[in-house]
């Protein structure tokens, strides 16, 4: 795996805060392409053909905004990778078999940034993995773990409503109830959607509880015990709600793998409701997934590649 390092230009501090990504810039992807893609600041969606670089294309992104948090290598692909904020803030990473990766400074400072981005295959932890990560004997897969991580930002989740109710409280504002029914909406629409998508087979949000576990009738069932499309759709709504409103870029590659034709139908209009601040970045080729109104936000990975310039 190629080394990342910064390169020497001295950066300067974004005046305005990131809200979402505008514009993103490829050269020599694979030697052979170069990528010019203008998105959209709430929902984007790349549609291609297996193969045709969806994937790579994300990993690069996500990389280059997160390079202190993941080395997947997908930057060591293309001579040239930029990205383009809406406060016109600018990152780039170049490669070179001599010098390996090397990134801007500018991108350093992306640390309050929220960023995910979701895996949707159920892998088994490999036991050298499971051994550093495995804090609860019920987590044995990747979605496992995740869903293990995300439990805990739910309770510090939980506090900051609380918080928040706190300050309400002693503000002594009129409208406290209708304000604070505006606080505790993400969470209780996020507690509705879930048990929507789980009737049919019987299940729904234990609410007595702190973490996200379920009750079957009267049997208790850990998040553990669903299933891997029950986990996928857990992990993808949680990860929103824990955004806590803010704004946030959310990657997700293929996010239909294992979900319900009518969860993918209802996907993104579902993440749009827990956070309308998040700008949703998706590489998939299921046609459910844009059912319901987000035709428009649709780009064919052919119309935004052209064969390397030289």
């Amino acid at each position: 795996m190629a080394e990342q390092r910064p390169s020497q230009s001295k950066p300067a501090r974004p005046s305005e805060p990131i809200r979402y990504i505008k514009q993103l810039k490829i050269t020599g992807l694979w030697d052979r392409f170069d990528i010019a893609w203008e998105l959209q600041p709430d929902v984007n969606v790349l549609a291609g053909i297996n193969g045709s670089g969806k994937s790579t294309i994300l990993g690069c992104m996500y990389e280059l905004i997160t390079v202190r948090k993941s080395s997947r290598g997908y930057l060591a692909m293309a001579k040239n990778v930029n990205l383009f904020f809406d406060n016109k803030w600018h990152i780039h990473a170049s490669y070179s078999s001599k010098n390996g990766i090397m990134t801007s400074l500018n991108s350093l400072f992306l640390y309050d940034l929220s960023v995910d981005l979701i895996s949707t295959f159920d892998t088994d932890l490999k036991p050298s993995e499971a051994i550093q990560k495995l804090s609860d004997d019920r987590v044995s897969t990747e979605l496992d773990w995740q869903i293990h991580l995300l439990q805990i930002q739910y309770l510090d989740y939980q506090l900051n409503i609380s918080r928040k109710k706190d300050v309400l409280m002693e503000s002594g504002a009129d409208n406290i109830p209708e304000r604070w029914q505006t606080i505790k909406y993400p969470q209780n629409r996020f507690l509705a959607i879930i048990d929507e998508a789980f009737a049919e087979t019987g299940k729904k949000v234990n609410r007595d509880k702190n973490h996200v576990e379920f009750l079957a009738g009267v049997k208790e069932l850990s998040a553990y015990q669903l299933s891997s499309g029950e986990k996928q759709l857990l992990i993808i709504l949680l990860t929103v709600l824990v955004q806590d409103n803010k704004p946030s870029i959310l990657f997700m590659d293929e996010p239909e793998i294992s979900l319900h034709i009518d969860w993918q139908r209802k996907l993104i209009g579902h993440i749009r409701e827990l956070n309308p601040n998040a700008q949703i970045i998706i590489a998939s080729h299921s046609p459910a997934i844009i059912m319901e109104g987000w035709l428009d936000k649709v780009v064919e990975i052919s119309d935004i590649t052209v064969p390397q310039a030289g």
